[in-house]
C-alpha cells in the first residue's frame, strides 16, 4: 500500500516536470565547427559536448533558460535560449590566453639559457 502510494506520487510529480529539447551548432568566427565544446545549463551539471560537426542536443528542465558554451582557447559565452528549440553560437578566440601558453615536451636546456626565477635550496643543519 505504502509502495503504491509512493510510486503514484513520484509519477504524478514527474508528469509536471517539463523538458525542452534544444538543438544547436557551435562555430568559430571563421565559421568552422568547434568540436568538443562544452554546453551546460547555467548553474547545473546538465550538459553535453558538440560532435564532429559542431552540433549538439540538450534536454533542458523547466526553468533552465540560459546555456554556457565554452572551449579551451575561446571566450565562454552565455546564451538565453528561453522559447528556442534551435540555437547557433559563435565563439570568439581568447587570443591573450593563447599567447601565454608555452609547453616544453622534451629535451634539455642549460640553466643559463632558461629565463625566469631560479631557486637554490641548501640542506638544513
Amino acid at each position: 500500500m505504502v509502495l503504491s502510494l509512493f510510486l503514484g506520487i513520484f509519477f504524478t510529480l514527474g508528469a509536471f516536470a517539463q523538458q525542452t529539447a534544444l538543438r544547436g551548432h557551435v562555430k568559430d568566427v571563421q565559421g568552422e565547427p568547434v568540436i568538443g565544446a562544452n554546453i551546460l545549463a547555467k548553474g547545473t551539471t546538465n550538459g553535453t559536448i558538440t560532435d564532429a560537426d559542431g552540433n549538439f542536443n540538450l534536454l533542458l528542465a523547466d526553468g533552465q533558460n540560459v546555456i554556457v558554451v565554452s572551449f579551451i582557447g575561446y571566450v565562454p559565452q552565455e546564451k538565453n535560449v528561453k522559447g528556442l528549440s534551435e540555437v547557433t553560437v559563435t565563439l570568439q578566440e581568447e587570443s591573450e590566453q593563447l599567447d601565454e601558453v608555452v609547453v616544453v615536451g622534451y629535451g634539455s636546456m642549460k640553466q643559463k639559457n632558461i629565463t625566469g626565477n631560479r631557486f637554490h635550496s641548501q640542506g638544513c643543519g
